[in-house]
């Protein structure tokens, strides 16, 4: 297996799971989202583009499923995220 072909696709899929995150109204990142259309296209195309990376070391059905299970760990761990920066934040 070539392990820098596989990181490289963790990479574009974290960035493709967070332009989707960042595209949604209720994130908790930015006080405003990012314009959603781009923000989908772009995610997308990052998510896209970890598949067709992971291809390269594994099977088809294999790297899709990598993606879709990194994907959601991600889309769990975002929001996680977004309210322990408001807890911490908070002064008392």
């Amino acid at each position: 297996m070539n392990l820098p072909l596989q990181f490289a696709a963790c990479i574009a899929i974290i960035a493709g799971a967070v332009s989707l995150y960042l595209g949604a109204p209720n994130q908790s990142w930015l006080s405003r989202p990012l314009p959603a259309l781009r923000s989908c296209v772009a995610g997308a195309a990052l998510l896209l583009l970890g598949v067709f990376l992971w291809r390269e070391t594994v099977q088809l059905s294999t790297a899709i499923f990598a993606t879709l299970v990194l994907t959601m760990l991600l889309f769990i761990v975002f929001p996680c995220l977004g309210a322990l920066r408001i807890i911490v934040g908070k002064t008392p």
